[in-house]
């Protein structure tokens, strides 16, 4: 049945249809953020907009016709087979391993029950081919499209954190808010913001503030990634800012530990890119003594700003062990590695249980083989970063600084951090699509095909360049 949300969907898609061209990736990165949203509603299992997005949008490709698909040439084909063999592997333990170790204890939602296959298998499936279809568009896409989609997946992130805003507004102010369209995803959804020892907790289109901290944290390093390696520019200080704004307010210790990573990755991206280039940005120093210099004076001179921090420290950090939602998450860990041993460390099925972390919710599910498998394709995305390069003449660095090869893999190394904290099965979009662009743009130097693959004629708008 239709929701509140569908007709806005259904406009809102038309409209980036025009503005991307018709680029399928672009507008499902840019519709991932809404995922406390629902496009349609069967009964209790909602459909997620992307979902809706990516449906609509290949059948619209599909009645143009239907040439072979070809993936491009210069891929990553270690890390290709290796998450060929994963998605198989998932796929058919979502069938076998629910009827093989029928009546296992596991958690499906909030309770402990036995192990039976049902519609949370069904639904976990879906999404997991879903989020191969991604992947292997992806891997059909020129480097502007990859450069398009991320630049999209941007601006959705920039969206939600308005929306944010905005519900912070209508916490404090009580202006109108558009909840109903905003959440009418019938799953576990925050709906509103609310405090934590005095301090507002935001979730803005996402279904919890954890949520929302995870999927902000990889614009927070894309956007971070081009001002360190690219000519400065206001606008993408702006955009950070207001994403790292927003981070905060969720009051999420994932978010708080991926953004400490990312400063922490980007100080040392900063300082070897100034070596390798052998010059300084004055823009840059400048931004960053402001910076070093404003928060010194405020927690110098403002007490109470001392006393914030401390407090939001403690809070997310410090006592975590003393919340009920750490507590929570450590029963599923314990139920999750129960699940594993009882079936013979292979696993329940993928979909079959719930935990909060991706180690245990793998653990879980695909067991040991599943596991391996996955953590072996990760590593394999990063193996092209020890390649020596052909040539080192400043043209070739730029050419590498405009691939998106090395810049995809840092968002995907902050994205995973998080899901290893608090993240379900990793089927979110902007996972997948990042390890396709990781996986495709490895190599600047890469020769393109010479000609026009049937991919950009089924699933993009312009061709692919030669």
């Amino acid at each position: 049945m239709p929701t509140l949300s569908t007709i806005p969907l259904v406009l809102l898609m038309v409209l980036l249809w025009q503005l991307t061209g018709g680029q399928l990736l672009a507008i499902v990165a840019f519709c991932s953020v809404f995922s406390a949203a629902s496009a349609l509603n069967f009964g209790a299992m909602g459909v997620a907009p992307w979902l809706f997005v990516l449906a609509a949008g290949l059948m619209v490709k599909l009645l143009k016709g239907h040439p072979a698909y070809k993936v491009a040439s210069g891929i990553n084909r270690l890390s290709f087979c290796l998450v060929m063999m994963f998605l198989l592997y998932a796929s058919w333990t979502s069938v076998a391993y629910p009827l093989l170790f029928q009546g296992t204890p596991v958690i499906r939602t909030v309770s402990e029950e036995p192990l039976a296959w049902g519609l949370s298998n069904f639904s976990q499936l879906c999404y997991l081919l879903a989020a191969a279809v991604l992947y292997l568009l992806a891997l059909g896409s020129t480097r502007s499209e990859l450069r398009d989609i991320l630049k999209w997946y941007v601006r959705g992130c920039t969206v939600a954190c308005l929306f944010a805003m905005y519900q912070l507004a209508n916490a404090i102010t009580h202006v109108p808010f558009p909840s109903e369209m905003l959440y009418s995803n019938k799953a576990h959804v925050i709906y509103g913001a609310y405090q934590i020892n005095g301090m507002w907790r935001l979730n803005g289109t996402f279904c919890e503030a954890s949520e929302m901290a995870g999927f902000v944290i990889v614009g927070v390093a894309l956007v971070g990634w081009q001002i360190v390696t690219r000519p400065f520019r206001v606008s993408r200080l702006l955009n950070l800012l207001l994403m790292v704004a927003s981070l905060l307010l969720t009051v999420s210790s994932v978010g708080y530990l991926c953004l400490g990573y990312v400063a922490v990755f980007g100080s040392i991206l900063a300082l070897y890119y100034v070596v390798r280039q052998g010059s300084l940005s004055i823009a840059r120093v400048a931004f960053g003594l402001l910076l070093f210099m404003g928060g010194t004076a405020l927690f110098t001179l403002q007490p109470a700003a001392r006393e914030a921090a401390t407090k939001l420290v403690s809070s997310t950090l410090l006592d975590k062990q003393n919340t009920e939602s750490y507590r929570n998450r450590t029963e599923t860990h314990v139920v999750a590695l129960e699940t594993l041993s009882k079936t013979y460390y292979m696993g329940a099925g993928w979909g079959s249980a719930r935990a909060s972390g991706l180690i245990y919710i793998l653990l879980a599910t695909v067991g040991i083989p599943g596991v391996l498998l996955f953590f072996v394709f990760i590593g394999s995305l990063a193996i092209p970063l020890f390649h020596k390069r052909s040539t080192t003449t400043p043209s070739s660095l730029e050419t590498a600084r405009d691939d998106q090869f090395e810049q995809s893999l840092f968002a995907v190394s902050a994205l995973l951090l998080a899901m290893l904290v608090a993240g379900a099965e990793p089927v979110d979009p902007v996972l997948w699509i990042l390890f396709g662009i990781a996986t495709v743009a490895h190599d600047p130097h890469a020769k393109r095909r010479s000609h026009l693959s049937a991919a950009s004629r089924l699933f993009f708008a312009q061709p692919i360049a030669t």
